[in-house]
This record gives structure tokens, sequence and C-alpha cells, in this order.
């Protein structure tokens, strides 16, 4: 059922003591407002620009009001991120890592959430609430190892960044596991899961990774 699908946030590992202390995945107006210490992984331009991208469905705001998750691993913003093309950011791939949840626990939980059919800042994606709607997705360059876009389908790319936003805030109950790159990572964040006397599954999941 599509409703089972993962979801996937990344963020940098040195966020996490933040993200465990204040409960749970912020959406960035929320940390920007409260100047809650945060490394920013994305573009800049990026970020400007979901800041005035507004939602058209309740409950409405920007972009930035949401809680962004991907649909699977390997994301072309990864890739931005290991080829080093994020301006402001030069700690490479290595040090980030994934938060997973899943559709129906956020389902389940009562939180208000939507997702879109490709990047959430591009004119023509769509937005939808209901679930029934998730066969809008396209499942197939989900799953795919590559996603660029071809001279047959110049539309890929847009596709695979589809997002899955979830209003103002996502408890950590509601994220199931940790996946990192390596071995080294995954210490670090085990030690500071038990710090703070909070127990996650993190995994090493290489192939998640360029």
């Amino acid at each position: 059922m599509l409703d089972k699908k993962w979801l996937y946030h990344i963020t940098h590992y040195s966020n996490l003591p933040s993200i465990f202390g204040h409960g749970g995945l912020v959406a960035y107006s929320m940390i920007k407002r409260n100047h809650v210490p945060y490394i920013d992984i994305a573009h800049a331009r990026i970020q400007d620009k979901r800041s005035t991208t507004f939602v058209p469905l309740p409950p409405y705001g920007t972009l930035h009001d949401y809680v962004p998750f991907y649909f699977a691993p390997k994301s072309p913003m990864l890739y931005a991120i290991h080829k080093g093309r994020v301006e402001g950011y030069e700690k490479g791939q290595d040090e980030i890592v994934y938060l997973v949840s899943r559709i129906d626990l956020i389902r389940r939980s009562g939180l208000a959430y939507m997702f879109t059919d490709g990047h959430a800042i591009m004119g023509f994606t769509d937005f939808y609430n209901d679930l029934m709607d998730l066969n809008k997705i396209d499942w197939e360059v989900m799953r795919s190892q590559f996603w660029f876009d071809t001279e047959e389908d110049p539309d890929r790319k847009r596709r695979r960044q589809a997002e899955f936003l979830v209003h103002q805030f996502v408890p950590v109950e509601l994220i199931v596991g940790i996946a990192v790159k390596h071995n080294g990572i995954k210490q670090t964040v085990e030690e500071f899961l038990q710090q703070c006397h909070h127990y996650k599954q993190v995994v090493i999941r290489p192939h998640w990774y360029y």
C-alpha cells in the first residue's frame, strides 16, 4: 500500500541535539523565528524561494512552514551537496544523516500534511492532501538508481524531488530510525542518543549516498 511508503528527511548530524532537544523536526520558519541553532545544508537561493512560495492547500502558509521529506533517498539535493555545489556548505555528504518516517505514521498522528508531485518551488508542480492521490507520484523514478533528465524525459529530476510536507513540526516519536553513510558517524549518533536518553535504530546505508 502506498501509505506504507517510507519518508526521508536529510540534515547535518550536528543538528540532532537541537532536533531532539526541541522534541522533533521544526519547520524552517520556526527555526529562524526562534533562533534555533542549525547547520543549513540547502541552497540559499532555494531557501529564499521557499520562503515566498505559498502553499495552495490548508493550512496554507509558505513552504517554510512545513517540514519536508523526500519519497526516496539519493536525492538531487544530496548530489549537489556531494559535488560541493551548495553555497555556504562545504562539509560534503559524509556528515549528512537521514531521519526516516512513514506516511501512515504521519496520517495516524493527526498532523496536517500534504505532498507534491515534483519539486515544490516549480510552478507546474501540483499539491495534494488526499492520500488517494499518492499514485500521482512517479514511483518508477523514485525506485530508479538514476534520476537525471533525458532527451526522452526532461522532467525526471523535478519528479524525483517530490516532497511530503508536514505542517510546522514532526515529533521524534514519528522518526522510526536514522541512517548514516559510515560507521564513524553511526558511533557519534549512537553516543548522542544514549546521552539524551533517546532510542532510535541507527543503520549504515552507503547505497543511499553518492
